[in-house]
């Protein structure tokens, strides 16, 4: 089953307030790859690389334990440089 992501009102807000423009957050959920997933819980971080190529992570909270793979957008942010270096050594295997 393909994962839905949701957007209301609030998504748009948060994401304007840091700076990510929705279309970006659509690319790193979507099309962009490597993706970097962690799930825990009822959060989901998709971390990947947004249409200019620089590393966006999106932070996703599930609808609820009977609508699996259904996920409302709850902000997202540009990762730092040490963040990014993390994830090329992860992503090259190294420690």
């Amino acid at each position: 089953m393909e994962e839905d992501y949701e957007f209301g009102d609030d998504s748009y807000t948060a994401l304007g307030a840091a700076g990510v423009a929705w279309q970006d957050a659509v690319f790193v959920l979507r099309q962009s790859r490597p993706l970097v997933r962690r799930h825990i819980g009822a959060v989901l971080n998709v971390a990947g690389r947004d249409r200019q190529g620089r590393w966006l992570a999106v932070a996703l909270i599930e609808l609820s334990p009977r609508r699996d793979d259904q996920y409302t957008v709850a902000g997202a942010r540009y990762l730092d440089d040490v963040e990014v270096a993390s994830i090329e050594r992860m992503l090259k295997g190294q420690p």
